[in-house]
Parts: C-alpha cells; sequence; structure tokens
C-alpha cells in the first residue's frame, strides 16, 4: 500500500506519539511505501510553534524512507474541482486531498473532515 501522510501524522511521528494501532501496523508493513507532500514540510515550516526546521521534516523523510511528493499540476486541477466541504477552507489540508485524489493515494489522517470528501480513501482507526 502506498499511504499520504497528513501533516499531524508526520508531526506526530516526528515528536514518538503514538498512533492508532491499525495505522501503527500500517506504518510497519514491510510494502508500505509511505508518501508524504512538500506542503507538509511547507505546513510545518509556517508554524514555528512546532520547533521543527526544514533539517527535521527532511530527516523525518529519509528516516522513514518516505517518498516526497511534490506538487504537480494535476494536483492544482483537482484542487480547482473539488468542493468546499463543511466550511473546510484550510489550505494545506485542502491540497493534501487533492494530492491523494489527484494520485489516486488513501490518506493518514485523524481529521474527522477528510471523510465528507467523495473518492477520498480515509486511513485512521
Amino acid at each position: 500500500m502506498k499511504p499520504l501522510l497528513d501533516t499531524s501524522v508526520v508531526i506526530r511521528w516526528i515528536a514518538g506519539k503514538p498512533l492508532p494501532k491499525p495505522v501503527e501496523k500500517l506504518l510497519a508493513k514491510s510494502d508500505t511505501e509511505c508518501v508524504i507532500s512538500i506542503v507538509t514540510g511547507w505546513e510545518i515550516i509556517l508554524k514555528p510553534q512546532l520547533g521543527l526546521s526544514p533539517q527535521d521534516f527532511d530527516a523525518a523523510i529519509s528516516e522513514m524512507g518516505a517518498a516526497l511528493l511534490p506538487i504537480r499540476f494535476k494536483h492544482l486541477n483537482e484542487l480547482f474541482r473539488l468542493p468546499y466541504v463543511q466550511d473546510h477552507k484550510d489550505p494545506f489540508d485542502r491540497m493534501l486531498i487533492a494530492q491523494a485524489l489527484a494520485e489516486e493515494l488513501p490518506i493518514v489522517s485523524s481529521d474527522q473532515r477528510f471523510p465528507s470528501y467523495k473518492r477520498l480513501k480515509v486511513i485512521w482507526d
């Protein structure tokens, strides 16, 4: 499986905080190829209260053995078509959702609004 990790999941993983057992099992599987968006790095860097540097983000990607997903035009096209759901206007979340849909990837996220997006497969518990 090739899941896209939401920013909150990456932050929890970096901090060594536990994730739900199904998520931990998925991430531990040898055939799981985690994907982390550059959008996550952007969001982390714009939130200095997290105390994470670009080097921390880069190190986490390497340590996880994850693939870094850049922003592509097909992601922008998907974002353009993405409906607003339950006043969900967070630009980082919306771009991650667009990337997951465009790449046909499930997304690992605890955000309760994510399942409201049709076609989006959300993994949490």
